[in-house]
C-alpha cells in the first residue's frame, strides 16, 4: 500500500465568528498543524495534500510557516462544498497512491494511535471509518416535542480521519456527483455504492471545533496529551 492523506482546510469558518479556524491559534500552534504533524509523520503515510479555500492558500501557507509541519506536496484549492473540496483533493493526489485517509481539519486532537488502526484496517478493508457508540439518550424531535425515542445500541458517531482503497472512494465521488448525492461525510458516498463500510474503534478526545467555545476543550485535550 501507498497510503497517501488529504487534509480539508478549506472551510470559510461561517460558525466560528468568520475567522479562518484552521489558523486559530491552539496550544501553541495553528489548529491545522496539528493534524499535518500527526498525519505527515511519514510513518504509515506517504505523503500529504492540504485542501485550501479558494484564493487562501498564500494565508494558509504562510500561517503554517515556523511550526516545523513537514513537507506537504500540494495544495489544492477547495469548492463550495466539503465533497467538492475532497473531490479536488483526491484529483491531486500522485499516481503512486493506492490508498488515501481523508481528515478534516476541524480535527486536531486527531492521535497516532487512531492512524495507525486505520491504515492497519485498510490491509483487509477498502472503506473504513472510526466510530464512537452514542451515550446519550437519543430522541427523534417533531418541532419543539419529542416523537419518539432512538434506540441507540446500533446508533454511533462517524469521525475522521477516514480510509479508503483510492480507486474506490474516487468512484464513490465521481458516482455523487454524477447523480447530485451529496453527503456529509466521503464514507456515506461508499455505501450509496452499495459497497461496505467497516469500522474501528474512533476516540472521544478526537473532537470536531464547531464553535469558538470548542478550542478551550481542545486546548485541553492537546495539553494533557503532551503531558503524558
Amino acid at each position: 500500500m501507498n497510503i497517501f492523506a488529504v487534509i480539508v482546510a478549506a472551510g470559510s469558518g461561517e460558525r466560528f465568528g468568520g475567522r479562518p479556524k484552521q489558523l486559530a491559534p491552539l496550544s501553541g500552534m495553528p489548529m491545522l498543524a496539528w493534524s499535518v504533524k500527526r498525519l505527515g509523520d511519514r510513518r504509515n503515510i506517504t505523503g500529504l495534500v492540504c485542501v485550501v479555500p479558494p484564493r487562501g492558500g498564500d494565508d494558509i501557507r504562510g500561517g503554517l510557516e515556523g511550526f516545523g509541519v513537514g513537507d506537504i506536496d500540494a495544495w489544492p484549492e477547495g469548492g463550495e462544498t466539503r465533497q467538492e473540496s475532497v473531490r479536488n483533493g483526491l484529483a491531486a493526489l500522485p499516481p503512486e497512491a493506492t490508498h488515501v485517509l481523508i481528515h478534516d481539519a476541524a480535527r486536531p486532537c486527531v492521535t497516532e494511535r487512531l492512524i495507525s488502526r486505520l491504515t492497519d484496517a485498510l490491509r483487509d478493508h477498502d472503506a473504513v471509518v472510526p466510530v464512537t457508540p452514542a451515550v446519550d439518550t437519543l430522541v427523534h424531535v417533531e418541532g419543539d416535542s419529542v416523537d419518539r425515542v432512538v434506540d441507540r445500541s446500533h446508533i454511533a458517531g462517524v469521525q475522521t480521519p477516514q480510509a479508503f482503497e483510492l480507486g474506490l472512494i474516487r468512484r464513490a465521488h465521481a458516482a455523487a456527483k454524477d447523480t447530485g448525492t451529496t453527503a456529509s461525510d466521503d464514507g456515506s458516498l461508499v455505501l450509496a455504492l452499495g459497497e461496505r463500510l467497516a469500522t474501528v474503534e474512533g476516540e472521544r478526545m478526537n473532537i470536531k471545533v464547531t464553535y469558538a467555545e470548542d478550542m478551550a476543550i481542545a486546548d485541553a485535550i492537546l495539553m494533557l496529551e503532551t503531558r503524558e
